[in-house]
């Protein structure tokens, strides 16, 4: 894939799936970009200066005035609010999903940036989906929506995500996924983030050449240097071809992060990486798109 000078910062040398760039300015001319996903034609795409400096500022400010009990303290950092996987059926663990959520939307109606911000994913997701109905799951216990997106701190000196795909979740969070009223296909979800601030150095997506329909194991959810193939044979990371992905501050990424095995590279210097992000998938009779987190 041919690709211009402004985005040699984003990938790295050998690009081995298809992802492409498309300025904000151009999505509505782009087509059904997400559908291109769906139908392996793209595995993903950045679409450049979505949020402006002076937006994204604002926004990291809110974030700041944020306690730490209005946070979840993961061992990267911290997340807002508390995404799926914390979801179970222990009664305490719905309390604290439910509380975080609330702040969310209590936020989006006190703070015009967080209402702006959350309004122009919105907008974004329906230009690129463009022909689907676009929404947000509702949960089965309050009959109201899930949250959208997850603001994510990764913190220096404390490593970054894990090697993951989204079809790792499904068994992971299976609680989570039967609270789901709408009649959605979560099979090969599609992962997005937006960026609010890169660190100094790491923090960049490596996208391995590795797919979910060869490997499904890890030897735990902390493990981040091999894999289990089918056969149990241990597949080492180091030794697997990888690319990365560092999209700018204001830019959105959207990738087919449900079968391609990726992880967040360890946070390096004094400035934390922080994103908002979530997944998105189709409806089962592929009229509608989803998102959340």
């Amino acid at each position: 894939m041919e690709m211009s000078k402004t985005s040699e910062v984003i990938y790295g040398d050998e690009i081995f799936f298809n992802f492409i760039e498309v300025p904000f300015q151009e999505i509505s001319q782009s087509g059904n970009l997400v559908k291109k996903i769906k139908q392996q034609q793209i595995h993903g795409f950045v679409i450049r200066d979505v949020f402006t400096t002076a937006e994204v500022d604002t926004v990291k400010e809110i974030l700041a005035g944020l306690t730490e009990q209005d946070t979840l303290t993961t061992p990267s950092g911290q997340l807002f609010p508390a995404p799926f996987a914390t979801m179970s059926n222990s009664d305490d663990m719905l309390k604290l999903y439910f509380d975080k959520l609330d702040l969310l939307y209590d936020l989006k109606e006190k703070q015009p940036a967080i209402k702006a911000m959350l309004e122009k994913m919105d907008q974004v997701f329906k230009s690129v989906a463009q022909d689907y109905k676009v929404g947000i799951p509702v949960n089965k216990i309050r009959h109201a929506p899930v949250a959208a997106g997850t603001f994510r701190i990764f913190l220096p000196g404390r490593g970054g995500l894990h090697v993951h795909c989204g079809n790792l979740f499904q068994a992971q969070s299976m609680h989570y996924y039967s609270l789901i009223e709408n009649d959605i296909d979560m099979n090969d979800q599609l992962s997005y983030f937006l960026v609010l601030q890169n660190s100094e150095q790491g923090g960049e997506l490596t996208i391995y050449d590795m797919l979910w329909q060869n490997v499904k194991r890890k030897e735990s959810p902390e493990e981040n240097s091999f894999v289990i193939d089918d056969d149990g044979k241990r597949i080492y990371l180091k030794d697997v071809r990888s690319f990365t992905v560092k999209p700018k501050v204001g830019d959105i990424l959207i990738f087919s992060g449900g079968p391609i095995w990726h992880r967040v590279e360890n946070i390096v210097g004094s400035i934390p990486r922080i994103t908002f992000g979530g997944f998105l998938n189709f409806s089962k009779d592929d009229t509608e798109l989803y998102y959340w987190s």
